[in-house]
C-alpha cells in the first residue's frame, strides 16, 4: 500500500499510444518506489505461499492450490523479467508484453489463493470474499496514473486476512503439519 501511495506522488505518465506525443512522458520512479515495490512483492510471494500451505490439506481440492502456484509462479518470472529489463532499458517497447500478462497471472493467482482459502477454511468466509473481490481490482491497475491506487484495496484486504489469522489459535499448530 505504501509503495502504491508514493508512487502515486510521482508525476502522471503516459499510456500506450499517448507516449509519441510531443513531451509526453512515462511515470518515474525513485529510489524509495522502486524499493517498496521489491519489498512489497516479496511479502507478497511469501504469504501466498504461506496461506497456500495452511490450506494444504484443509480443503476438499486441491486444484486451485495448484492453479495459484503455478500462475502465481509465472507471474513472478514476468514481473522479475520486467524488473531486469527496465534496470537496463527503461525504455525497451516491449515492456507491456512483461507486465502485462504478469499482473494479469498475479490476480489470477490472487483469486486462486483466495478460493483455495475459502474452500479450506482457512480464513472466515467474509475475509477469503474480500481477498477474492480484491484481487479482481489488480489488472486495472495502472502504474502510469492514479489507477495505482486499485491496489490498495487488495492490500488492505491482505492486512485483514493475516490479522483475522493472529487471531485463530489453532494456526500455529496448523504450519507445524
Amino acid at each position: 500500500m505504501a509503495a502504491c501511495l508514493v508512487h502515486n506522488s510521482q508525476p502522471q505518465g503516459c499510456i500506450g499510444d499517448t507516449c509519441v506525443l510531443a513531451g509526453a512522458t512515462e511515470r518515474g520512479s525513485s529510489a524509495l518506489d522502486a524499493t517498496l515495490m521489491v519489498v512489497a512483492g516479496l511479502l507478497l510471494a511469501a504469504s501466498g505461499l504461506g496461506f497456500l500451505l495452511l490450506a494444504r490439506g484443509r480443503g476438499r481440492s486441491q486444484t486451485a492450490g495448484v492453479v495459484a502456484a503455478l500462475t502465481g509462479s509465472l507471474a513472478l518470472v514476468l514481473l522479475l523479467s520486467a524488473l531486469i529489463v527496465a534496470s537496463q532499458d527503461p525504455d525497451w517497447e516491449g515492456m507491456p508484453g512483461l507486465v502485462v500478462p504478469g499482473v494479469v497471472l498475479l490476480a489470477i493467482a490472487m483469486v486462486s489463493i483466495g478460493v483455495h482459502v475459502l474452500r479450506s477454511g482457512v480464513l472466515p468466509l467474509a475475509v477469503a470474499a474480500l481477498l477474492i473481490v480484491t484481487a479482481c481490482l489488480l489488472p486495472f491497475a495502472n502504474e502510469q496514473t492514479s489507477l495505482i491506487l486499485l491496489a490498495i484495496p487488495f492490500g488492505l484486504a491482505w492486512v485483514v486476512a493475516g490479522v483475522a489469522l493472529l487471531r485463530q489459535p489453532n494456526n500455529a499448530a496448523a504450519l507445524s503439519q
